[in-house]
């Protein structure tokens, strides 16, 4: 017996000491399911732009360069650099009244929903773009951006990018600039997207807009709005790259949806996952079972396999943005999605 015990903990010890790993002590906790250990969780607008605010009084922008506060999924181990879902970041940015966030550009892609403010713009790759609330901006991997304000109040914007996967695959690079970028004059968005065309010498390379109106995502929910909808999303508008009809980014998916009044989806369950923002109404979510209330302004995170339902009680209507990694998944075959029984 103990020259038994001697032996297996020498074998052990010498696979070690070489560099191997026996897949039989690998197995433990895998199964027929995707599963995280990360947990569904809302963050509070009220709240959080009670801590912008402080922020943007105790941290001058020299010091942060930007002021981003990250949301941190409470399920994550203490050693686990993450955002609000294992592949995706949502935070909350600040700039306030003649502050420019210098330029800088990066591998993980982002985008930002505007929330709050008038008066501010980014500069991406040249192209000024104005923000108003309820835009939803692109700036893809590695364009150069730098953000200013040049009206009143404070600006605020929902900040989503897929750097937590970047980061898994020790892809995260970031270059910055201290001089601005010189502004280009824009093109016209229908000559620069493919709907108009020169007739003369070599074509022009064709480009995804950078911004997308709030008005024109509704308008298009209006339009559905008579319609059956979408078991588990009611009427629900997929952002598209009008170049390739695919999703806006490489790796991120974002979406416009109406959840009108006394609607109740049905829950269902998919190995993507997704951060909602509140663009207007309220209405609550039905999230393994835990009811989630949600109103303006407010960020909800559902990470994978979670099933998970959207509810309206009110008399008007919810609105709600979001974004996801489906295409990431999608890409590498193991997107898949089960209604409740």
């Amino acid at each position: 017996m103990t020259a038994t015990t001697t032996d297996t903990e020498r074998f052990y010890a010498e696979l070690q000491e070489n560099h191997y790993s026996p897949l039989w002590q690998l197995m433990g906790g895998l199964g027929p399911e995707a599963k995280t250990n990360l947990v569904p969780h809302i963050w509070r607008y009220e709240q959080a732009r009670e801590l912008m605010m402080q922020a943007g009084e105790v941290v001058p922008l020299e010091d942060a360069l930007r002021r981003v506060l990250g949301f941190r999924n409470p399920g994550s181990r203490p050693d686990q650099r993450t955002g609000a879902t294992d592949s995706l970041w949502a935070a909350l940015q600040l700039v306030l009244p003649g502050e420019i966030a210098p330029p800088h550009r990066h591998t993980p892609s982002a985008l930002r929903f505007i929330v709050e403010g008038e008066g501010a713009y980014t500069v991406v790759n040249g192209q000024r773009v104005p923000m108003e609330v309820g835009d939803f901006l692109l700036t893809p991997a590695l364009h150069w951006h730098e953000h200013g304000h040049e009206g009143d109040g404070p600006m605020i914007w929902l900040d989503g990018l897929d750097s937590p996967l970047i980061s898994r695959l020790n892809q995260y690079i970031i270059d910055e600039e201290s001089d601005f970028q010189p502004v280009d004059k824009p093109m016209p968005a229908p000559y620069v997207q493919g709907m108009l065309a020169k007739t003369w010498g070599e074509p022009h390379a064709l480009t995804q807009p950078l911004v997308y109106k709030l008005a024109d995502a509704l308008e298009a929910l209006e339009y559905l709005r008579d319609l059956e909808g979408d078991p588990y999303d009611d009427i629900i508008v997929e952002y598209k790259n009008p170049t390739t009809g695919g999703p806006v980014m490489t790796t991120i998916s974002a979406y416009l949806q109406l959840i009108r009044p006394g609607v109740d989806t049905k829950s269902h369950r998919h190995t993507h996952s997704t951060v909602y923002h509140v663009v207007s109404g309220s209405g609550y979510s039905i999230v393994d079972g835990q009811k989630i209330e949600w109103t303006k302004g407010d960020t909800l995170a559902i990470p994978l396999w979670y099933e998970h339902s959207h509810h309206n009680d009110t008399t008007e209507d919810a609105v709600l943005f979001s974004y996801t990694d489906r295409p990431a998944i999608t890409a590498l075959g193991l997107w898949r999605e089960r209604g409740a029984a």
